[in-house]
């Protein structure tokens, strides 16, 4: 079978590399660099970068590779140049560094943007340039049914203020630090999809060798090309009747606007209660903000459950589809009058409970002004609505990810690997496996032992005042670290102290950089003596008294403060917790002592340079 690329055979094409081999990129320094692409059979190919020139021929079924020979960073870009000469053909790659090329992949939190960290990260960023950091984001893409050859194109820009609000943050921050300390050219290469698991990321041949997998592949999806496009085809039509059923439907949608629409029936209620009582649809909300000046203006309205769209005195000021990102937006001068201004929530509840996100700034900013939103608000419910049909994450589906994201790669050349992911796969028994045959697969295709830094989930959700039985979120921690243990040439960058309770995606992702920029530099750069992490235990003993002692790899271990939910003892025969002290006489070959073992812990062991220890577990 022949793939197909933008309705192109690739073996039609004439002279052409892959979209990634394109103006601006890095290429990694002090190794040999493969460069490849398609031509007409039996054609030759001369390849010329700073003053190095490699020939090959193009084979029978249009391929054509050559190696570059080692070369050294260099901060002077140089153009690549393929030539076709059989043919008159050339290609010409301008404005190429040679440096160091990281390769980062994992879900939503590798993608989180720079724009959407702006409130903690502003300063860091508004006034910073860097043209020798290079970063290219991969499109989102899949195939389930065979590796693609190529992938659609992206482009490499560098650091700008203007340029980095699309740039991954903690990429961003990552390669910023690697750069000025190393000074030499730092690529990064994206490869993320948010809300993905590890087997989207996973070759077929590698997956199948786990047994829940070991009958997945021989569903139609994986060998019906236009699967996708069928089932897409069918839910959108489920979607479409859904949403005009609940637009037609709704008792406030074509009449709030009216001069005369009186408002007085509407529930008074507080944005934070249980307005919702569970069911789906329509909700709409207003709020009242008096102000004392005009101005162009941002509105701050939070985070909701699920989409919204906004008006402020009656004008639209934006809209957000999903519930994660918060609602940030702009609202011209000339909407606004001095004195009461009505804001209109028009909230869409497609699945879940309904509501607003408590914690997150509800404000109307003026200049430097800031006109906080009431929680007091009257309240439409517009039309009730069974959930919504539910649509396919075609991205999250085992190795389509894989095929169409890292395959096309072949064996470029990485100076490392940065993977942030977990959260999608909270409840898989063995992820500490199955990440760990993913690194082989992908070390085995980039042809090299690459160093790989794994971030531990940082916190999330509830902070408990006493020991928690179970938490997906922490077993997703411990696997992780488990993982780190598992895997040659791997590290865990622990970010434990940097979450927030209301939100997945956290916007400290400068500490978050920072981490995992000290654990290459220890990995991949070879900085043996460089403290990258934070203490990590290397044993435990109940004491006589009942009380634990702990032994860490770090002789100066500082404890800052004492939870009584930050320490537990963990029957795994009993599935119980035990007591500390720990009772004499109690068996403790099936104890296990959790450290942080909390959604949302609050840590206490740091180590000489200020990093905490990362969430563990130990056993007696």
């Amino acid at each position: 079978m022949l793939f197909l690329v933008g309705g192109l055979s690739l073996n039609a094409q004439s002279l052409r590399l892959p979209s990634f081999f394109s103006d601006g990129m890095v290429l990694q320094r002090n190794i040999k660099v493969p460069v490849w692409g398609w031509g007409k059979p039996g054609s030759e190919i001369v390849v010329e970068f700073r003053g190095r020139t490699v020939k090959t021929k193009v084979k029978g079924d249009g391929t054509w590779k050559v190696v570059l020979p080692k070369m050294e960073a260099c901060p002077l870009a140089a153009n690549l140049v393929v030539s076709e000469k059989s043919y008159g053909s050339a290609v010409m790659i301008h404005n190429v560094l040679v440096g160091d090329v990281f390769l980062c992949s994992g879900q939503s939190n590798m993608e989180l943007p720079i724009r959407r960290c702006m409130d903690k990260v502003a300063d860091n960023v508004k006034h910073y340039s860097n043209s020798q950091i290079r970063y290219l984001k991969i499109s989102h893409q899949y195939n389930y049914v065979q590796p693609n050859e190529d992938m659609r194109g992206s482009t490499w820009y560098d650091v700008t203020p203007t340029n980095c609000m699309e740039m991954s943050a903690i990429c961003y921050f990552m390669a910023r630090e690697l750069q000025e300390e190393k000074r030499v050219p730092i690529g990064i290469i994206n490869s993320s999809v948010g809300g993905t698991r590890v087997e989207s990321w996973m070759p077929q041949h590698v997956l199948s060798q786990f047994d829940k997998y070991e009958d997945e592949f021989s569903q139609v999806k994986y060998h019906q090309t236009d699967w996708p496009d069928s089932i897409n085809r069918i839910e959108q039509r489920k979607s479409y009747e859904w949403e005009r059923e609940m637009i037609s439907g709704d008792s406030v949608v074509t009449r709030w606007r009216n001069p005369d629409y009186d408002f007085s029936s509407w529930l008074k209620t507080n944005m934070f209660a249980d307005w919702s009582k569970g069911r789906n649809g329509s909700y709409w909300f207003r709020f009242i903000v008096d102000i004392d000046r005009l101005g162009d203006a941002v509105l701050r309205m939070g985070a909701m459950k699920d989409a919204d769209s906004i008006f402020v005195n009656g004008h639209f000021v934006g809209n957000t589809t999903y519930e994660y990102p918060p609602r940030i937006y702009k609202v011209k001068r000339e909407y606004l009058r001095l004195g009461d201004n009505e804001i209109m929530v028009h909230l869409m509840s497609q699945n879940g409970r309904p509501n607003f996100t408590r914690g997150k700034m509800y404000q109307l900013e003026i200049g430097s002004q800031v006109y906080k939103i009431p929680e007091d608000c009257s309240m439409a419910f517009g039309k009730e609505m069974s959930p919504k049909p539910s649509n396919t994450y075609f991205v999250d589906c085992p190795t389509g990810l894989y095929n169409a994201m890292i395959a096309p790669l072949r064996n470029f050349a990485f100076k490392g690997v940065l993977w942030y992911q977990g959260e999608s796969n909270q409840g898989t028994q063995d992820y500490a496996s199955y990440l760990e045959a993913m690194v082989k697969s992908w070390r085995k295709q980039f042809g090299a032992k690459l160093p790989v830094v794994i971030m531990q989930l940082p916190g999330f959700m509830s902070r408990h005042s006493e020991p928690i039985l179970h938490s997906g979120w922490c077993d997703m921690r411990e696997s992780q670290r488990q993982a780190s243990l598992i895997i040659s040439k791997s590290a865990l960058a622990s970010i434990i102290d940097t979450g927030e309770w209301n939100d997945i995606h956290p916007q400290d992702k400068h500490t978050a950089g920072h981490r995992a920029a000290l654990q290459m530099r220890k990995l991949a750069y070879g900085e043996r003596e460089l403290v990258a992490e934070g203490p990590r235990v290397k044993s435990a003993k109940i004491l006589d008294d009942g009380t634990v002692k702990l032994v860490f790899d770090d002789g100066q271990v500082k404890v800052v403060k004492e939870s009584s939910a930050t320490w537990s003892v963990y029957d795994e025969n009993a599935n119980k917790l035990v007591p500390i002290p720990i009772e004499r006489g109690t068996n403790k070959s099936h104890l296990v002592l959790r450290y942080c073992y909390d959604d949302y812990p609050v840590p206490e062991i740091f180590g000489s340079t200020g990093i905490p220890a990362p969430q563990f577990e130990v056993c007696f």
